[in-house]
């Protein structure tokens, strides 16, 4: 997979090797259905899954421009987090162009639901998200709230991983052939039901879930349903297996969480991912209970739709520059160098780094496509990433 600049007023845009086609704008207008993943049709049959936590990680970035080239039908998912992303967006920096930047800003409330939950938009003056969970087996209710800018994206949502429920695998398991010959069908039926019980929080005091607005509420329109349900069969996602995702058994996260309320973190990586599909930057708080992927999708397709209820304004601020980090090719006590400030509405692109003339800025589109070949070799991610560095700053 390559990651490279873009001239303004590109977008951020997706081709596959295999097609070989132009590049596609990564809009709403192109999401299609998927089970568990964003997916994009790129045209001539051809479909990129898993997009969500890439388009996160550029858009909370401060990334307006970017041409994406990925090799497979899928984005690597990496760690299961978008944590790689933010590392390699933050060592190829950013460059400022010669063009406005426009957020959308939201004039009124606007909600749509389903029987999974709800996703709301209110008017704000930056971008800020309150999201909750009440159906995440074994934990109670979830809940995360705060503003969203690069450095709260990259410390506090980028880490958190995808997650999914080993229960799931227990009760397949339960019904499979030799469960059926080798187990009692009393103690397969004790079983069963455990592996619900163990899901299970009674009595437990913590946050409530965020509450719909039913004043506020818009009908999904069926064009848009038609783009919520998937009804063709898929194959299984390549990258989700255990260690590159967080894996729930119960009211614990195997290996442990990397926080206390990582499942509810991650959808919120997962919820600006699918805004990111509206084009532009979001000026609005967004409140949502159990937001699906399809959920976002339909909240930002019924958004678009009704232009009265939104309108384009100059960004309120400029994106933070992502600041290189320390890594193996710069010098103990040599500060990287940095950047003049940028002003407050101009688009951003990646930077095009050259490792001769600045050597803390790290070519990222070598360092993906290295990582998008090693991801399932026996050496870690991490190693190889080191020696791909130590070699490009010999």
């Amino acid at each position: 997979m390559i990651v490279e600049p873009a001239p303004p007023d590109f977008g951020i845009r997706f081709r596959t090797l295999r097609q070989a086609a132009d590049f596609t704008p990564a809009t709403w207008r192109v999401r299609v259905p998927s089970r568990m993943s964003t997916a994009l049709d790129l045209g001539a049959g051809g479909r990129l899954r898993t997009v969500e936590h890439l388009m996160a990680s550029l858009a909370s970035c401060g990334i307006d421009n970017a041409a994406v080239t990925v090799a497979g039908g899928e984005i690597p998912i990496l760690d299961g987090s978008a944590g790689p992303w933010c590392g390699l967006i933050g060592r190829a920096g950013l460059r400022r162009q010669a063009a406005a930047r426009h957020a959308i800003a939201l004039l009124a409330p606007f909600e749509v639901s389903d029987a999974h939950g709800f996703v709301r938009g209110e008017p704000c003056d930056r971008c800020c998200v309150d999201v909750s969970t009440d159906r995440m087996p074994g934990f109670g209710v979830l809940r995360w709230s705060g503003a969203i800018d690069p450095e709260t994206f990259r410390s506090a949502i980028a880490p958190s991983r995808s997650f999914g429920n080993a229960s799931v695998l227990w009760r397949a398991a339960l019904r499979s052939r030799l469960a059926t010959r080798l187990l009692p069908p009393d103690l397969r039926h004790r079983l069963w039901l455990r592996s619900f019980h163990s899901q299970t929080v009674t009595g437990c005091t913590g946050p409530t879930p965020a509450e719909p607005r039913p004043e506020c509420q818009h009908p999904i329109s069926p064009w848009t349903l038609s783009r919520m349900i998937v009804t063709a069969p898929e194959p299984l996602l390549r990258g989700a297996r255990p260690g590159r995702v967080a894996v729930v058994l119960g009211g614990r996260i195997l290996g442990g969480a990397r926080f206390p309320d990582e499942p509810v973190r991650h959808r919120v990586l997962d919820l600006l991912g699918d805004l990111a599909l509206a084009g532009r930057p979001l000026r609005a708080r967004i409140v949502a209970n159990c937001p699906t992927h399809a959920l976002t999708f339909a909240f930002v397709a019924e958004l678009m739709a009704r232009p009265e209820l939104w309108r384009l304004e100059p960004a309120p601020a400029a994106p933070a520059r992502a600041r290189p980090e320390r890594g193996p090719g710069i010098p103990p006590g040599k500060a990287p160098r940095r950047s003049p400030p940028a002003r407050q509405d101009r688009m951003f692109t990646a930077r095009a780094a050259t490792s001769a003339t600045v050597r803390s800025e790290i070519d990222a589109s070598a360092i993906i496509r290295s990582l998008a070949r090693c991801v399932s070799g026996s050496v870690s991610v991490g190693e190889k990433a080191v020696a791909l560095v130590k070699e490009r700053n010999r």
